[in-house]
């Protein structure tokens, strides 16, 4: 009598404790991290499951972890944490110019990603980001890129790829492209360039300096040989003006040479 009292009790917790054990139908989802929901029955959860510990319906679902903290996702050489070494892209010119880049961003919609992009969303990423350096890069010129056009080249990409990623549910911080490198038999003929623009640059400043002192000195003499001219004039047409002349130079002393 006694186990048949008890026997149906510990048959019903060990089916609970089988269930547990085998279907899983606790999720514990931490901080930094939305779970995402599918099931059989009723497909993917337009709503992520937030950090704490879920039920989840055992057998006739599954549960996809994507962290919503900030991700990278960088291109560099001898990185082990990197996604793909440096990249190699084309200038308007043709030149090859290799950069390294890194993309910043949060996924805000898990759900949407999962369903879109898939849980290897960054493989999917990638190519995005990389298409979008490519063709912005082949809008400018090797030169412009070398002196002060490489913000503006970093701007177009980042507004591009945000637009992109957005539509996926993921929203873009930032992309930085940093240590362009450039072909050194490009870099030499730039810093060439400058030099001999620069030397004349300076030879036109020389030149322009010279025209205004010589200016200076015109404007100069001019002013200098109009008075002379006005003191003449002033003379042929009054004679006593010379006296006037004399006696403001002389003073006293005009008056006694003339006496003597």
């Amino acid at each position: 009598m006694e186990v048949s009292r008890w026997l149906p009790k510990a048959t019903f917790a060990g089916a609970v404790l089988l269930l547990v054990a085998v279907g899983k139908p606790l999720r514990l989802v931490g901080n930094g991290e939305n779970l995402v929901l599918f099931t059989w029955f009723g497909g993917v959860n337009p709503t992520p499951l937030q950090p704490g510990l879920h039920w989840v319906p055992p057998f006739v679902s599954r549960t996809v972890l994507f962290d919503v903290k900030t991700q990278a996702l960088t291109w560099k050489d001898g990185d082990a944490n990197a996604y793909a070494p440096r990249l190699v892209v084309l200038s308007q010119d043709g030149q090859q110019i290799q950069v390294e880049a890194t993309l910043q961003f949060r996924i805000l919609d898990a759900p949407k990603v999962y369903t879109q992009l898939g849980e290897e969303y960054l493989d999917r990423i990638a190519p995005i980001v990389r298409s979008a350096i490519l063709d912005e890069t082949a809008g400018f010129s090797a030169q412009a890129l070398y002196s002060t056009q490489r913000p503006i080249l970093q701007g177009q990409v980042r507004e591009q790829v945000a637009a992109l990623l957005q539509e996926y549910g993921i929203e873009v911080l930032d992309l930085l492209l940093r240590d362009v490198k450039f072909d050194p038999d490009f870099v030499a003929a730039i810093e060439a360039k400058t030099i001999a623009e620069n030397r004349l640059a300076q030879k036109q400043f020389e030149i322009e300096q010279a025209r205004q002192e010589a200016r200076a000195v015109i404007s100069q003499a001019q002013a200098e040989a109009g008075q002379l001219q006005a003191k003449a004039q002033a003379l042929i047409q009054n004679p006593q003006y010379l006296e006037v002349v004399k006696a403001s130079v002389l003073g006293s002393r005009l008056e006694t040479l003339v006496t003597k």
